[in-house]
């Protein structure tokens, strides 16, 4: 199946439903801009939900992953403009695709069961 353009209006929605469907899968994150080509911002954590605020004044999209105080990030893209949604092609991957003004966030996720899903977090130390 091929990458589907989410129209602007659907963003609040789509994310809305996408994260319920999608809690605690497993996301990778990268982030590619012109000024310091693609670079991994998390990877191997269950999503927590991706959130669009497109009110009066605000226009930006949030990404909450981990889910834990020693392993949670938050992404926040300002001004984004496009999105797009690639449906799985295997077993249970999938792939969005957030454009904004300073480059594109792409997520990754796989499903893992929850019963699986804590041996994808780092281990806590007693330092943490």
């Amino acid at each position: 199946m091929t990458t589907r353009e989410i129209p602007r209006e659907q963003w609040i929605s789509f994310f809305d439903d996408f994260s319920k469907r999608h809690a605690g899968w497993i996301v990778s994150v990268e982030v590619m801009g012109s000024d310091l080509g693609a670079q991994e911002a998390a990877t191997g954590l269950p999503l927590i939900g991706i959130s669009a605020d497109l009110k009066a004044g605000e226009n930006r999209i949030e990404i909450i992953i981990g889910g834990r105080p020693d392993v949670d990030v938050t992404r926040i893209i300002e001004t984004p403009k496009r999105v797009w949604w690639k449906p799985p092609q295997g077993v249970a991957d999938e792939a969005v695709e957030i454009e904004s003004a300073d480059g594109t966030t792409l997520l990754r996720f796989h499903y893992v069961p929850p019963e699986e899903a804590e041996r994808q977090l780092p281990e806590k130390t007693s330092e943490q």
